[in-house]
């Protein structure tokens, strides 16, 4: 059996601030993690870029901050956690997570305040290439299943028809790459995710597709859920 992963897995894995990096670390200890290369390839490129502007954001919240007065520093804190947000919302809101786990960082760093601006930029600056860098390293210790010519036109396939049923476009190809694994071999497949939201969405549309198609052997499970019911098997009386 391949055990799939949504991109948010991976983030949780690699980065240990993320608050669900224990609960992934320690599911996975027992479990392999495959991962498929749309979810790879988007956290390579994407993640470097994102949150270096996320960074952007927060640097002109302290700028906005720098004229403010504050009567503590959990208002100074405060203050710059929402403007950071507020800016992230207005001028490019499809970063907005990357924003706010930019912001968690600094702030569980101690870095949130004016007069730690300059270390603030250093430590974040190196925190970024340094996440960046276990991201490309996933390569050489898990499994990257990548597609073939036409298993991306199957997929694309997929994905035209479920497009509009997701709230973004990669939550609709990661949906539709793993279908489409799950239909063309005799293995099966689990999706894990984070996202409750994404997880059942992708139950309800992988019902109606497997009406259609018998042959794929997908389960899409939220991980904390499947964690909770490993927990009670091992602690339920016989």
């Amino acid at each position: 059996m391949a055990n799939l992963v949504d991109t948010n897995i991976v983030v949780a894995k690699v980065v240990d601030t993320d608050p669900n990096h224990e609960l992934v670390e320690e599911f996975f200890r027992e479990h392999q993690m495959d991962i498929m290369e749309s979810v790879y390839q988007e956290l390579r490129q994407t993640f470097y870029e994102k949150a270096f502007s996320a960074l952007t954001k927060l640097k002109k919240a302290m700028s906005k901050a720098n004229k403010m007065e504050f009567s503590s520093e959990e208002e100074e804190i405060k203050a710059i956690r929402e403007l950071t947000i507020q800016i992230c919302r207005e001028t490019e809101p499809k970063i907005l997570n990357f924003c706010e786990y930019i912001v968690n960082v600094a702030e569980e760093r101690g870095l949130l305040l004016l007069r730690k601006r300059v270390e603030l930029l250093r430590e974040m600056n190196d925190f970024i290439i340094e996440q960046t860098s276990k991201i490309d390293r996933l390569s050489g210790t898990h499994r990257i299943i990548q597609l073939k010519k036409e298993e991306l036109e199957s997929a694309i396939d997929i994905y035209d028809r479920v497009r509009d049923r997701f709230k973004d476009d990669h939550d609709a190809l990661i949906f539709s790459e793993a279908v489409m694994f799950s239909a063309k071999t005799d293995e099966s497949f689990i999706l894990y995710t984070l996202d409750r939201n994404f997880a059942r969405t992708a139950r309800e549309v992988l019902e109606e597709l497997k009406e259609e198609n018998p042959e794929i052997k997908l389960q899409v499970v939220y991980l904390p859920e499947e964690i909770e019911k490993e927990a009670n098997k091992t602690f339920s009386p016989l």
